[in-house]
């Protein structure tokens, strides 16, 4: 027997964008565009560095940097990202102790957890 398919051991980060994907098509549209921004995540493992965007202005997400600048960039590892995402860590916390460096709108970045958290 291996591992359950719905919930990975250890899901890559690309698992988890995924996941985040085929959430924005659950969310209540309206409530995502009222928040709005988008958003760029920066993961890094190693040298590599790993970017996806979350914009709620369109109610998406999708791999790679956005055409324009985005409102917020998040930058963190891997394994903090992992963290954040499977809700292990408070996001508060972990820009607190400095393993996530947030350049943009800090105010509506903290608002993010229900388009990013996944249960």
């Amino acid at each position: 027997m291996g591992a359950s398919q719905s919930e990975p051991s250890n899901p890559t980060k690309a698992d988890l964008v995924a996941k985040i994907k085929a959430r924005m098509e659950t969310v209540d549209p309206a409530k995502a565009k009222e928040l709005g921004g988008v958003f760029l995540f920066n993961i890094i493992k190693g040298t590599s560095v790993y970017s996806w965007t979350l914009d709620l202005n369109n109610v998406t997400a999708y791999e790679g940097a956005p055409d324009g600048d985005p409102d917020t960039t998040f930058t963190l590892n891997e394994h903090y990202f992992k963290m954040l995402i499977q809700g292990r860590e408070e996001p508060r916390a972990i820009m607190q102790a400095g393993r996530c460096s947030v350049t943009g709108d800090i105010m509506r970045a903290m608002k993010l957890e229900p388009y990013i958290k996944l249960d």
